[in-house]
């Protein structure tokens, strides 16, 4: 477990990986850049499309802030309050974490710079600050346009199998958080409400929930989806592939 040295602000208790800051060439966060509003008033800085709240920034580095919201029913009663039960237990210093943890195992995922959590009686609300992976978009926007060999699929296969072997179970692993970026690297992304996983009987269904999600976007498509059951084979097949030690 990293440090994420907290320090208090009136209400607001900010979280740091300063190994993120260090590495990002930036200074710790100032309590405002945790703040959606401080950023739309920048020019390098505008909102970005999809679930929840949140901000592209280009500078001091690419950077994105999200806003934690709540899913479902509950949210037309509160959509960004949570209930505090302690720190250690608050989405940010979660997401920190295990974001750093999957860094430190040589998964490709975005670094956690920073959190923040105000406090609101017995409630809070929260957002966290992380890396902008440059040049790159959804798997699903790509085969939109175009084909990933069965190489790629592969590849997918693989990563997912490297995040499973480390018993991190995504809880929202759909074909949205899979990236590439320019050079075919692959990127996973959104690891709110995600978490350490004992045991291996939950592995196939959180496979099987970015297949569903593949077939429902195929569905949706108006024109062309380059998705086929040769492409999940090639995928499964990546995941059985022992990972070298």
């Amino acid at each position: 477990m990293i440090d994420l040295s907290p320090t208090q602000h009136g209400r607001d208790v900010l979280l740091y990986n300063l190994q993120a800051c260090e590495a990002l060439g930036i200074s710790p966060p100032e309590t405002a850049w945790l703040f959606t509003d401080f950023w739309l008033q920048r020019e390098h800085s505008k909102p970005a499309s999809g679930r929840g709240e949140a901000v592209l920034i280009g500078s001091p580095a690419p950077m994105v802030l999200r806003t934690y919201r709540r899913g479902g029913l509950v949210r037309h009663f509160s959509q960004r309050r949570f209930i505090f039960s302690g720190l250690e237990s608050t989405r940010p210093f979660r997401e920190l974490q295990l974001l750093h943890t999957m860094h430190e195992a040589g998964l490709p995922v975005p670094l956690g710079i920073a959190g923040r959590v105000s406090r609101f009686g017995l409630a809070y609300e929260a957002s966290i600050l992380m890396q902008q992976i440059p040049r790159c978009q959804e798997i699903h926007q790509r085969i939109q346009s175009s084909a990933l060999n069965n190489t790629l699929w592969q590849q997918i296969g693989g990563v997912i199998r490297r995040m499973h072997d480390l018993q991190v179970y995504h809880h929202d692993l759909n074909i949205h958080n899979i990236l590439i970026d320019d050079d075919d690297k692959l990127w996973l992304i959104d690891f709110d409400k995600c978490s350490i996983k004992h045991g291996a009987s939950w592995k196939a269904g959180n496979l099987e929930r970015l297949h569903r999600s593949l077939l429902k976007e195929q569905s949706r498509a108006q024109q062309n989806y380059y998705f086929n059951d040769d492409n999940w084979q090639a995928l499964n097949a990546g995941y059985q592939q022992p990972i070298a030690s």
